[in-house]
């Protein structure tokens, strides 16, 4: 992001002390110097501040309401079911990866685990999270959702971060990494511009330096893909599997209303994704809980992902 540099007026010595009369046009650049000037400062001001990075006020973090929190948990099922991976083709992104002959992912002393490392800033990762949440509701309860959205510099998509958040779960062990803020920040490396956040643990550095490169990962040679998922060593997700322009010009109460409708391209983006997490995780847990595992929309997406062929 280039800095605004603004020119000032010079100043002649030789000019007499004594006042004169200001002309019209002397009056008006000086008018329009003056707002240029106020705009500029306030500009600065909302970028600096540590209370949000940008100029618009739903990019702050903040947390989640509980009627957002409910509407992602409460999907139908019959949404569910009727998009299976449905994702639509024009928003399309990378699919999951399916490995095999890898121990179990245990993290914190939980198993079967699944890994999250993103940043709030990143688009992608902006439009990952609402599948993320919507399947993990699924198995669990959410508490410590924030709202946000992707960074001034990266679209500025409407998401949620997973920087507080906590799923109380029996079936499946989360843990996320958010490393990165989207408050701008050039003097920080690492972050591409923005504030660093959090880091990965010693054993989830461990998970990222084995399962998120090349070996795992077809053509990964460039560092880290966000977001970057790992479900029990099974099923990898490195990148969105949509494009979040899908989430275009969209508050997050305007993303979660749209959930009951299975016609509407944000939702089968979102669900599709959902099913898919969802599968991953059911063939982790044996199956369990039954109402998800077995239902048709989680079944779509495990055909799709050949689990159970990959790991015999």
């Amino acid at each position: 992001m280039s800095s605004v540099k603004q020119s000032r007026p010079s100043v002649n010595p030789s000019r007499p002390s004594s006042v004169r009369r200001l002309t019209p046009a002397l009056v008006a650049w000086c008018s329009v110097f003056l707002v240029v000037i106020v705009i500029v400062g306030l500009v600065a001001i909302k970028v600096t501040s540590g209370g949000g990075p940008t100029a618009t006020s739903h990019q702050a973090v903040r947390p989640a309401s509980g009627a957002l929190v409910r509407e992602l948990s409460t999907v139908p099922d019959s949404v569910f079911n009727a998009v299976g991976v449905g994702i639509p083709g024009q928003f399309a992104g990378g699919s999951p990866i399916v490995i095999s002959g890898q121990p179990p992912l245990t993290l914190n002393g939980g198993s079967p685990s699944m890994m999250y490392f993103g940043a709030e800033y990143c688009p992608f990762c902006a439009a990952e999270r609402w599948g993320m949440v919507v399947a993990l509701a699924r198995f669990g309860t959410w508490r410590g959702l924030d709202t946000t959205a992707s960074g001034l510099m990266d679209g500025d998509f409407s998401t949620l971060s997973f920087r507080d958040a906590k799923l109380t779960s029996r079936y499946i062990n989360f843990v996320p990494v958010e490393s990165c803020t989207n408050i701008v920040d050039p003097k920080t490396a690492g972050c591409s511009g923005y504030r660093p956040l959090q880091r990965p643990s010693g054993s989830e550095q461990s998970v990222l330096d084995k399962y998120a490169g090349p070996a795992f990962i077809p053509g990964n040679t460039q560092g880290i893909s966000f977001p970057y998922i790992d479900v029990d060593n099974r099923v990898l997700f490195s990148g969105s599997t949509y494009d979040p322009a899908v989430l275009t010009g969209l508050s997050q109460e305007q993303i979660a209303a749209g959930l009951t409708d299975p016609a509407n391209m944000v939702t089968q983006s979102i669900v599709g994704t959902s099913n898919y997490i969802a599968a991953s995780i059911c063939a982790s847990t044996r199956g369990a809980p039954a109402d998800v595992c077995d239902s048709s929309g989680v079944q779509k997406a495990d055909a799709a992902l050949r689990i159970d062929s990959a790991h015999g």
